[in-house]
Order: structure tokens, then sequence, then C-alpha cells
């Protein structure tokens, strides 16, 4: 599809299928993600991926047995991918501590950066990974780790200094399950016209 096509088809999936995603197909994915440009070239973010039975890992963290049988969702439970993405603040401030780069005075703290670019560039690569997916004919649900960020990032082996972006899940979309999250029936902001526009051109 073109790219047009692709953003306008873009949605959240909450229904799978248990069917597996090929290797190929999802090595595609990943490695549309890792593409994305960062800050400095650093490429400060990873993806701790779950496929098949590695996926229970994180719904027993994150959803114990005694709320999983009132989950609203019970299709995304059966994603056959879970895709955890971490940013890391420490390789921002070892690449702007090199050479070409030790003039901005970013190298110090994680406070000298007005913008932390470890989330901003770990969001590009979120975006894409979904892009990228559904490009595949893939289903994708990205939503947050929140307070099981720590427990997560324990029992996944990550880090503690990592910064916690989110979770993409991964699969074929169960068409049979309709339903629509609660705030698909939001309109988008217009582009420029009336006081809620996302364009503000010349000055807001």
């Amino acid at each position: 599809m073109d790219f047009s096509e692709l953003i306008h088809k873009r949605k959240m999936t909450r229904s799978f299928l248990a069917d597996p995603v090929p290797t190929a197909t999802l090595d595609r994915v990943l490695d549309s993600a890792r593409r994305v440009p960062s800050a400095g070239n650093t490429q400060g973010f990873d993806f701790v991926v779950l496929e098949g039975a590695e996926t229970s890992l994180y719904w027993d963290v994150t959803l114990p047995p005694e709320r999983r049988e009132k989950f609203r969702w019970q299709g995304l439970l059966r994603a056959p991918v879970l895709v955890t993405i971490w940013g890391d603040a420490d390789a921002y401030l070892h690449r702007y501590g090199q050479t070409d780069k030790a003039h901005s005075g970013l190298a110090d703290e994680v406070d000298a950066w007005v913008t932390p670019y470890w989330i901003v560039d770990s969001g590009f690569a979120a975006m894409t990974m979904q892009l990228a997916a559904i490009n595949e004919g893939l289903g994708v649900l990205f939503f947050g780790m929140f307070e099981h960020s720590s427990a997560l990032a324990k029992a996944l082996g990550v880090p503690n200094e990592r910064t916690p972006i989110g979770t993409i899940a991964l699969g074929w979309p169960d068409h049979a399950d309709t339903a629509l999250g609660r705030s698909a029936s939001m309109e988008r902001r217009p582009l420029e016209e009336g006081t809620n526009s996302v364009v503000h051109r010349g000055r807001w």
C-alpha cells in the first residue's frame, strides 16, 4: 500500500488471532523500527521481544489471574508478539560527550536536556514499528507499562536505568471481534479551521 493509504488505515487492534507471526515478517518490522532517525544517531532504544508462550510472563506481571477473567479485551491476551520498548538516557550522555558533540553541554546530566530525546527517538521507533507491522497486514496496539514498569524491567532483565516507553502487541487481527475502544469515537482536531486547529501558521 502507498504511504497515504497506510496512514489512513492505521488503527489500534485489541483482538488478535493466536497464529504466530513468521520470523521473517517480524524481523522486517523490527528492522524498520531500528532505522528511525535519532539525535546524534545515538539509537538509544532497545526492544525486548516476547513471542508465543513467552508473552505469558508479561501478562503474569501486569494482569494477575484474579483480574484477568474480567479484563475487557480478552482478544489482546492472544497477541502472539509483545514488544516492550526502553529508552537509554545514558547512551545520549555518552554520545554528547564525544568530540563532535561536546560543545552542546548535554553530556553531564539528563536535566540538561530540555527535551529528553531518548523518549522522542524511542517514540519514533514505536510509531515506525506499528506502521511497518500494518504494512505487513498485521494488527498493532500500543499501550503503557505504567505502574508495572519496574516489575517488568526486573522480570525481563532490563537494566535499572532504562526508561519504559511502552508495549506494542503485534499479530493477525481477529476481524470477528469489532469492538472499539472508548476513544475511537472522538473526532480528530481540524488541520487549520477554528480555535482547536492543529496547525498555527506564523504564530499561535
